[in-house]
């Protein structure tokens, strides 16, 4: 009992919400819209709707953000879970996890993917079929199913079924619910002991942080390979920055940790991503399929460098935060943004991808120079979304719950999970 009393006061704090995960969470899903919207312009990729001149500067630009965008969310994620268990039992967490990812993965299966494939599919050389014809043949077949097997897709008439971004809610549903016996010992007496012993190992090898928590992460997409349909990450990849965040959270030694390692890991993430990108390049042009995983050295140096670049966004991050004091929440007005964030965040995911592939449709076709095809697209993406999840969600109380929000009392009084 000793040594957990000991633990205590480096726990982070009870109450209060984390307004810096609120914010982060927001900045990577703006962050999607930015990416997203590159891919229509990328040479070298296939999405739903293509530009006629791709470019491969945003084709780097694509591998840069594919190291740490989803790894970072998934992190975030697990952080917030931490915080969400702190007044839920197992059988709580659960039902919420339910309540904000599956009733919104299939809303979202139902709603929004399958226009962006019938888009895609009008785009295809004498190819006439009704909408309503595609949607029946699209979701005729067991999708939730389908998506959890590795690399998981299913056909039917011609039609694969790709649950398109919504891969995420899947994954992190099962994996939260696969690691919940983990997260729920981390919080009993026993737990808090081991992660007190963990959190002082960290400190005393703070560099071993930069490349030991890498080590499952590149040996599973050594083994598996990358997966450009899954953010370009084998899906069983997500399990360890999700299981990280909730440990990064639970003592807030690991995050000094991070604030220390941040400038050592930023560099190292430049030269292995420099790396990477000339490595990539090689491989292209020799005709090798970079994301079809067949190159083990190249996915083992990315799970390396996506570590680095998490471990530099969170210590760079965590450093403003503690300048500013805002962290725990005390200045006022970033804790409205991250209010509004917090709510908005889930319902601009789902948003984002329709909203960019129906903007891409028409901006490709416009006669101005790509770079400004792109930024208009990014203005227009991020500023449709915000508006269809203002006037068509946000305030009504049956598109708040199909979207996975919770009621306005309860997000009003909610903390960070």
């Amino acid at each position: 009992m000793t040594a957990v009393r000991r633990t205590g006061p480096r726990l982070s704090p009870a109450l209060g919400r984390r307004v810096d995960l609120d914010l982060m969470r927001a900045f990577v899903v703006a962050g999607l819209v930015v990416f997203h919207s590159a891919v229509v312009f990328a040479a070298g990729t296939s999405w739903f709707v293509k530009d006629p001149r791709p470019s491969v500067g945003f084709t780097i630009f694509l591998v840069w953000g594919s190291l740490w965008g989803m790894p970072l969310l998934f992190v975030v994620s697990g952080m917030a879970a931490w915080h969400g268990m702190r007044t839920r039992s197992a059988g709580g967490f659960v039902r919420e996890r339910v309540a904000r990812l599956l009733v919104p993965f299939v809303v979202g299966l139902v709603l929004l993917v399958p226009p962006m494939f019938y888009l895609e599919r009008l785009g295809q050389p004498g190819v006439h079929e009704s909408y309503w014809r595609f949607w029946r043949v699209f979701l005729n077949g067991p999708a939730i199913a389908a998506q959890l097997l590795p690399r998981g897709s299913w056909m039917s008439g011609g039609v694969v079924f790709d649950p398109a971004h919504l891969w995420f809610l899947s994954v992190l549903l099962l994996f939260s619910i696969t690691l919940l016996p983990a997260f729920w010992y981390l919080r009993r007496p026993g737990g808090i002991v081991l992660v007190d012993r963990v959190a002082r190992l960290a400190q005393r090898h703070s560099g071993a942080v930069l490349w030991v928590p890498a080590l499952p992460m590149a040996l599973v997409e050594v083994m598996f390979g990358p997966d450009a349909n899954t953010g370009g990450w084998e899906r069983l990849t997500y399990l360890f920055p999700l299981a990280y965040g909730y440990l990064i959270a639970s003592d807030r030694r690991f995050e000094s940790v991070l604030r220390h390692g941040r400038r050592r890991a930023l560099a190292c993430a430049i030269v292995a991503t420099v790396v990477l990108v000339g490595w990539a390049g090689v491989l292209r042009r020799s005709g090798v399929d970079v994301m079809g995983g067949s190159t083990r050295g190249w996915s083992a140096l990315q799970g390396l460098a996506g570590w680095l670049w998490i471990v530099a966004i969170l210590g760079f991050s965590g450093a403003l935060m503690a300048r500013r004091g805002t962290s725990g929440g005390s200045d006022g007005r970033a804790r409205r943004v991250a209010r509004y964030a917090n709510e908005a965040v889930l319902p601009c995911y789902l948003l984002h991808e329709p909203v960019i592939v129906a903007l891409a449709s028409a901006i490709v076709a416009w006669h101005v120079p790509v770079l400004a095809k792109y930024l208009l697209l990014v203005i227009f993406s991020f500023t449709g979304t915000l508006i269809a999840y203002d006037v068509l969600i946000r305030r009504l109380r049956v598109t708040r719950l199909l979207f996975g929000m919770k009621p306005r009392a309860a997000a009003r009084a909610g903390t960070a999970d």
